[in-house]
């Protein structure tokens, strides 16, 4: 399976100097969990909903006056376009990340994809599987 295909939809990204109040609300309003942080059209970190949550309000920080920058995960891991999934599986398991941009060969993101989104794919396949077993099992003349 081509990684580009989870390249579909549209990244939400932010500059490193964006405050964490926009960000937020860039996340509720993209219905997300996490953007990307780019700096002159490349990637230079990802901030979650979790970062926030522990950077921020654990540590009682002003959301108003805090930068991206301030908490993001820095040189996250990413992974090129023209991997496949297993690689991607891989790199997320000795990592322990569920969400991992795809980027190109200078590190422009094309697209993140998450755990959830493999899932979703697999589990469709599963499922497509599936059915062609039980249509294959049917005696031939039987609807």
């Amino acid at each position: 399976m081509s990684l580009r295909e989870f390249c579909q939809r549209k990244v939400v990204s932010i500059s490193p100097e964006c405050n964490i109040v926009e960000a937020c609300r860039l996340m509720d309003t993209n219905n997300i969990g996490c953007l990307v942080v780019q700096e002159r059209g490349k990637l230079c970190g990802v901030l979650t909903d979790r970062d926030i949550a522990l950077k921020v309000t654990g540590q009682s920080k002003d959301p108003q006056k805090t930068q991206a920058r301030e908490i993001m995960s820095r040189s996250p891991v990413r992974i090129p376009v023209d991997k496949d999934l297993q690689s991607l599986t891989n790199l997320m398991r000795i990592h322990r990340v569920r969400r991992v941009p795809i980027v190109d060969g200078v590190d422009e993101v094309l697209g993140i994809v998450t755990m959830d989104d493999i899932i979703a794919r697999i589990s469709g396949e599963m499922s497509d599987l599936g059915n062609a077993v039980v249509a294959e099992s049917l005696p031939v003349g039987t609807d």
